[in-house]
């Protein structure tokens, strides 16, 4: 297929999909109140892939480790089984779901820490807060917020939230599980979120008006400090037996010391230090050994991202007669910074530590659901529930420890989302999981359509109209299993890893597009001082979906015709127009989006500036990363 016919072929699909969306989406509104929403966002959760022995699907998998979820969201919920993030990392990721905006469009794009230098979410985007409270909602919010650095109420007030969860539990070590109430300032977990979700509820009355509560639980991403992180004590003295008796230049420092990193946990009652065994096998289906990638045509990026992610959280060998813990120097030992490297049978007990968390934060969501149905039977019918992930997690796909950043994986970008309508008014077909293609940016119309009880004339107004003219209809997506899903994704990673780390000048700035049968990642550098792709420094990724090594990801094939179209697609069409396409408004209006979403662009790439000119000093101590850019903290 030539370029030219690429274009076509996709225009007329996309086109197509809108005429479709159309004819289902009747703007027929439903009878009755208001519907209440209950909004459960977990972090770090992917769409189950990988499953021990006695199961065979993500429906076995939600009823076995996560009973509460499939008792009261699965069982009666409409099940979207593709859906996907359209960012990574957790910032860029819950930005797109506030604002239904790309992260190329907010310009939200590296994770927030308490950093005057970083920039943080623009209030002056549209977010489904403001327009559900135009619509007569109140909309309170708790626990996880990760998109600015409030102090209460008052500071997120202006996104159109009524958050009160200081400090914002963002999700540092063993934070879901246990945080740490000892310290100034406390480390809030999963559980006081629920407490506070629970105080909510309870006082919640028959004719208040409709409330649309979002609860941001940290776990399943304790999941992500695994194994440093979890067994921080066998970590650190791992390292001080290693440097013992060895003179200061032959010494490897540690990324992070998490025993002295706050949240402060104790060893002895720190049960993800062990946890239980599920059945699985070693290995994924699709592991990869990390020193086999070239062989498997992946970009560099993919030996970067793992051996600094490895350093940061810890690494497992590939070795399988590795038996014992090593530290080995990070990537080509030119620092003095090394990796803590556990046996081979880690792999398997990755995925354990992945279920165990995942239990736990279910343990939350069953907390909460009850107390709903202690309310008044007319409420409980009225009430809505969503879950929903902001993203993935590696959790040894790949050859990749933990993490969520540095690829166009699936196990990064597949995410679980459930809608249950308990009054059925709002849903249908429940019994047929929806497959088609859905993305985080499309949740922002489908929360304001149900606050509008199916009316979508607020689409029609000015600047909603412009703005969100192109994002998916999913609200009739939860009416009939016919209704289509996406033609495409689109998808970006950028999380900024200091050159000082990157050993192999791989490249950091990630797209990628994605459709039901292919998928195609183009990893690149920003030319200096912009946003503006280097094609010097372009690298490909490519997979066919139509054979079981492309569903795998496993072999990528970068030079096949259908790459370089969709790299040509995705550059010349889908970045501009879309992705990164420009808000409405006069430039010259300070006031207008246009404009604000210019300032959002120069404080980001201001953001870049001050990593890119900081000494070497700054990254000779693991603190650095961690302070600045949140590696080994709330990341």
């Amino acid at each position: 297929m030539k370029r030219r016919d690429f274009l076509k072929t996709t225009a007329a699909v996309a086109g197509a999909s809108v005429a479709t969306r159309l004819g289902f989406s009747q703007n027929i509104t439903q009878p009755g109140a208001k519907p209440n929403v209950i909004f459960i966002l977990v972090d770090e959760l992917r769409w189950p892939s990988v499953f021990p022995v006695g199961v065979n699907s993500a429906e076995e998998y939600f009823k076995r480790f996560m009973p509460n979820l499939y008792k009261h969201v699965w069982k009666r919920g409409v099940k979207f089984s593709n859906y996907h993030t359209a960012a990574c990392a957790c910032t860029p990721a819950r930005g797109t779901i506030i604002t239904g905006l790309y992260s190329h469009q907010s310009w939200l794009i590296t994770t927030i820490l308490n950093n005057p230098n970083l920039p943080v979410l623009n209030p002056a985007f549209p977010t489904f807060g403001k327009l559900l409270q135009a619509a007569g909602y109140k909309t309170p919010y708790f626990g996880k917020w990760h998109v600015s650095v409030p102090s209460g109420p008052a500071d997120t007030a202006p996104y159109g939230f009524d958050w009160n969860s200081p400090p914002d539990p963002t999700g540092s070590n063993l934070q879901g599980t246990y945080g740490d109430f000892n310290n100034t300032p406390q480390y809030h977990n999963d559980a006081y979120t629920t407490n506070q979700a629970v105080n909510y509820l309870q006082n919640v009355k028959t004719n208040d008006a409709p409330f649309f509560l979002t609860i941001g639980y940290v776990n399943p991403h304790d999941r992500e400090f695994f194994p440093a992180g979890t067994e921080f004590l066998t970590y650190t003295d791992l390292f001080a037996d290693y440097n013992k008796n060895k003179p200061t230049s032959a010494q490897l420092a540690q990324f992070t010391d998490y025993t002295t990193t706050p949240p402060i946990v104790d060893w002895n009652t720190n049960k993800l230090k062990s946890p239980p065994p599920f059945g699985y096998s070693f290995l994924p289906d699709n592991w990869q050994n990390p020193n086999h990638y070239a062989a498997f045509n992946k970009p560099t990026t993919h030996t970067f991202i793992q051996q600094f992610q490895a350093a940061i959280w810890g690494g497992i060998t590939p070795d399988p007669f590795q038996f014992g813990f090593r530290v080995t120097p990070y990537g080509n030992g030119n620092l003095t910074f090394g990796t803590g490297v556990a046996p081979f049978y880690y792999w398997q007990r990755g995925l354990d530590s992945y279920t165990q968390i995942t239990k736990i934060v279910d343990e939350e969501i069953g907390d909460v659901l009850d107390q709903l149905h202690k309310l008044p039977q007319s409420v409980i019918d009225n009430t809505v529930i969503i879950f929903a992930s902001d993203h993935g997690e590696y959790s040894g796909s790949h050859g990749l420890v933990q993490g969520k950043i540095g690829t166009v994986y699936e196990e990064a970008t597949h995410i679980p989302l459930i809608v249950m309508d308990p009054s059925g008014r709002f849903t249908d077909d429940t019994n047929t999981i929806r497959t088609g293609l859905c993305s985080s940016v499309d949740l922002l119309n489908m929360f304001v359509t149900l606050g509008h009880k199916g009316d979508t004339t607020w689409l029609t107004r000015y600047p909603y109209d412009q703005i969100y003219n192109n994002r998916h209809d999913m609200y009739s997506m939860l009416k009939s299993r016919w209704a289509p899903g996406r033609s495409y994704l689109l998808f970006a990673t950028d999380e900024i890893a200091p050159d000082f780390y990157n050993f192999n000048g791989a490249p950091t700035n990630i797209l990628a597009l994605r459709t039901d049968d292919t998928k195609v990642g183009v990893y690149a550098d920003w030319k200096p001082h912009s946003v503006d792709i280097d094609p010097t420094t372009v690298q490909l990724e490519f997979y066919d979906y139509s054979t079981k090594a492309g569903q795998l990801e496993l072999f990528s094939h970068p030079n096949a015709p259908r790459a370089q179209e969709g790299y040509e697609a995705l550059i010349n069409n889908y970045l501009p127009n879309e992705l990164a396409a420009p808000l409405p408004g006069n430039p010259l209006d300070p006031n207008s989006l246009r404009a604000q979403q210019i300032k959002a662009e120069i404080a980001h790439v201001a953001f870049r500036d001050f990593i890119k000119n900081q000494p070497d000093s700054t990254w000779q101590k693991g603190n650095g990363l961690r302070l600045l850019l949140g590696y080994g903290g709330p990341f």
